[in-house]
């Protein structure tokens, strides 16, 4: 036992001697500087109420029927009706909404529990007949981030 114990202070002093690690050079400025500083993102406040284009696939999966009608901007189908559901795409995800209002030639009402979007013609003097494309204003609303969009476009109705 006496000689077990400067043979292993012996050993201590030889794994633990006064080494120095090796952890390469030291960060620049620049380099603190863009570590430091966080990746600034401009989020777009209005994503949340602004209508993205759907397909032909989401129409088909919606199991809409013929009878309903569409808003449209430029060559984008942006929300579409049929029976008593509508669809819209907003921030990547197809929204279902409920219709709040007859749905009809002159426009519509449409909501979910936090987007709401109208729909109205901007040209009476097309009269009410189903079968014309009418100019319209959809206006979206976020309810829950305040954001809203008018956009302008065309509004039909197939029945």
């Amino acid at each position: 036992m006496r000689l077990a114990l400067p043979c292993f202070t012996l050993l201590l002093a030889a794994c633990g001697g006064d080494r120095e690690e090796a952890v390469g050079p030291a960060p620049d400025t620049n380099q603190i500087e863009r570590l430091a500083t966080p990746e600034v993102v401009e989020e777009d406040p209005l994503a949340s109420a602004r209508l993205q284009p759907l397909t032909p696939e989401d129409v088909a999966e919606a199991g809409l029927s013929a009878d309903g009608c569409v808003f449209r901007s430029g060559a984008s189908l942006l929300v579409v009706t049929g029976g008593s559901d509508s669809i819209a795409r907003i921030g990547g995800r197809l929204v279902h909404l409920v219709q709040t209002s007859p749905v009809g030639p002159s426009g519509g009402f449409f909501e979910d529990r936090g987007l709401s979007i109208s729909i109205g013609r901007t040209d009476a003097s097309a009269g009410l007949d189903a079968r014309l494309a009418s100019p319209a204003r959809a206006t979206v609303t976020n309810r829950r981030t305040r954001a809203q969009i008018e956009l302008p476009g065309v509004w039909s109705c197939r029945s």
